[in-house]
């Protein structure tokens, strides 16, 4: 493989690709090796796996803990949002970026490759997929992006970017044209990555199963579309790769709550910044952070817990403040910034209105009950879409073999000769092979209250997969 064309579908489950939704990614998969046993990281949100895909490591290795996070040292008042630019540079304290590990840009550039990125998702995002463009001199483009000479070249070239918009469409298909009409013409890279913001915007908005969500859908496959065409015009195509992946999937969200407000009943003072009248700090997600203002709150916190019929075990980043609490450390997931107590919610795998499974309570204040949602241990939230095609990939096969996104980008140097020392992620070496492929060892975990956790090992290696958070049966 000399080169290779990475397209992200942000949130995109699994059991929704077929030939109606999605044709171009359906045949490619048929074409190419699909891994069936393929997952996210925990917490399952955007820039938690942007950061696991680019540097093959999972959060308790670079660092970026959750989509909202709070941290004394930067932001003693708020919570920090990672989405915004500004508070993901604030978290890097005055360097290139708050991830702790080398990216995939930085890998390429060492052997003379050269990365571009184009994102139709949040600025935040784009930073930490690409955080080093500015001091490699690679190209590094979001639509959210309106100065400097990127922006001014890209907007000299195609027009201005379009508004955003729920569903995000127009942004997703002018992404796809500043990929094939001015990044792969004129830049050339190795390794390109395009991050589609949908299905994941209109599954928020809208619900898994809408009419306006099944034409998001389209029209980022109709994108994909566009990228296969265009390698399979070249001359060389045979030695260009496509890799299609989603970065977590999605629940349907039902049984909206405020976690803070929760708290507040029950008697915590709750809040989101460590102000004088808050000793826990709450940041909403599908899996909410608490950092507590003294340890010995944890127990009284779990116990109040215990009395909803909404939540789920709690997940610690040292269990040595609540020895019944599932560690962080085995999901690969603690880290000095991570919460002191994760809260999980109780979720059920029976069909929402579309019939798709899996429902859970959430605590997201800009997403409506029965939107989609991720960002916790649900079934349907960790099972992600992994496809690869081309360029010495397997052909017409389904992989077995466990697989995250810290494997994804292993793989792909693994394809082209180049190193992989110091990432947690390995080479998927069932893409290339099959008879490397093998089914992966299945535990069940148990966990506080009657939960159990459903999981993964590849065989001859300790990492845990999470695949399910349920009740025992």
């Amino acid at each position: 493989m000399k080169r290779c064309i990475m397209v992200a579908m942000d949130g995109l489950r699994p059991d929704m690709v077929n030939a109606a939704n999605t044709p171009n990614l359906a045949a490619l998969a048929a074409a190419g090796t699909r891994f069936v046993n393929s997952r996210s990281v925990f917490p399952s949100e955007t820039r938690v796996a942007t950061p696991s895909l680019v540097t093959g490591c999972r959060p308790g290795g670079h660092g970026m803990v959750a989509n909202t996070l709070f941290d004394a040292s930067v932001a003693p008042d708020r919570l920090l949002r990672t989405k915004l630019v500004s508070d993901v540079l604030a978290m890097a304290a005055g360097g290139e970026t708050p991830l702790q590990r080398p990216s995939l840009a930085e890998r390429l550039d060492r052997s003379g490759h050269r990365f571009a990125l184009v994102s139709a998702g949040t600025g935040g995002a784009a930073r930490l997929l690409h955080p080093a463009a500015e001091r490699l001199g690679s190209f590094r483009w979001n639509v959210e992006d309106t100065e400097g000479p990127t922006a001014e070249a890209v907007r000299d070239a195609l027009g201005p970017t379009p508004p955003h918009a729920t569903p995000n469409t127009a942004r997703v298909e002018f992404a796809g044209r500043v990929l094939l009409e001015h990044v792969l013409p004129r830049h050339a890279p190795d390794v390109a990555l395009i991050w589609l913001s949908e299905p994941d915007v209109a599954f928020h908005w809208a619900g898994l199963g809408a009419p306006e969500t099944l034409q998001a859908l389209r029209a980022a496959d109709a994108v994909l579309g566009g990228i296969i065409a265009w390698r399979d015009a070249q001359p060389n195509a045979a030695n260009i790769g496509i890799i299609v992946l989603s970065d977590h999937g999605h629940v349907t969200g039902r049984g909206k709550l405020s976690l803070a407000e929760e708290l507040r009943r029950g008697g915590f003072r709750a809040g989101t910044g460590m102000r004088d009248d808050v000793d826990v700090v709450v940041a909403p997600a599908s899996a909410p952070g608490l950092w507590l203002r003294d340890a010995a709150l944890a127990p009284q916190i779990a116990d109040f817990l215990a009395t909803q019929p909404w939540a789920g075990p709690l997940l610690a980043r040292d269990t040595a403040i609540l020895p019944r609490a599932f560690p962080l450390a085995a999901l690969g997931s603690a880290h000095a910034r991570s919460a002191d107590l994760v809260v999980t919610f109780a979720g059920d795998e029976g069909p929402d209105r579309w019939g798709l499974p899996g429902n859970a309570p959430f605590d997201a204040p800009d997403v409506p009950d029965g939107g989609g949602m991720h960002g916790g241990l649900h079934r349907a939230e960790l099972a992600t879409v992994l496809v690869m095609q081309g360029a010495g990939f397997r052909a017409g096969a389904l992989a077995k073999e466990a697989a995250d996104l810290t494997d994804i980008v292993p793989t792909l140097l693994h394809g082209m000769g180049l190193d992989t020392t110091g990432m947690e992620g390995r080479p998927l070496r069932a893409a290339f092979d099959a008879t490397a492929d093998a089914a992966p060892d299945r535990l069940l975990l148990e966990l506080d209250r009657g939960f159990v956790l459903e999981a993964m090992r590849a065989p001859g290696h300790e990492r845990l997969y999470p695949t399910a958070l349920r009740r025992a049966r």
